[in-house]
C-alpha cells in the first residue's frame, strides 16, 4: 500500500474518531465551566475519561498533522522546502500530544 493510500485511511479514521469525541469533550466542558479547579480536578480522576481526551487530542493532532502534510505534498514543489516543513510540523505535533499527555496525567494526578 502507497504512503498516500496509508495517509487517507487515517485521515478518515481519524475524522471519525473525532466526530464522536469532539461533541462528547464539549459537552464535559460545559459541564465544568462553574467548577472551581478542585472540582475539575475530582471530575478528571478517572482513567477512561481521561484516556477519550487523550485519545481525541492525539487523534486532533495526527489528523491535522496528514492533512499539512498532504498540503505540502500537493502544493509545494521545492524538496528541501517541504521536507523542513514536513519535519517542522512533526516535531510540532509530537510535542503537543506528549505536552498533553502530561497535562492530563498532572490534571487527574496520576503522576
Amino acid at each position: 500500500m502507497k504512503s498516500f493510500t496509508k495517509n487517507y485511511i487515517w485521515q478518515r479514521i481519524t475524522a471519525i474518531i473525532l466526530l464522536f469525541l469532539v461533541p462528547w469533550f464539549l459537552w464535559n466542558l460545559f459541564q465544568i465551566k462553574d467548577l472551581s479547579h478542585t472540582e475539575i480536578a475530582q471530575k478528571f480522576n478517572n482513567l477512561p475519561r481521561i484516556s477519550l481526551i487523550f485519545l481525541m487530542i492525539v487523534s486532533g493532532f495526527y489528523h491535522g498533522y496528514l492533512g499539512i502534510n498532504t498540503i505540502c505534498l500537493d502544493y509545494i514543489a521545492n524538496a528541501k522546502i517541504r521536507c523542513i516543513i514536513m519535519f517542522l510540523t512533526n516535531v510540532l505535533f509530537t510535542s503537543l500530544s506528549v505536552l498533553a499527555a502530561f497535562s492530563l496525567l498532572k490534571l487527574g494526578q496520576l503522576v
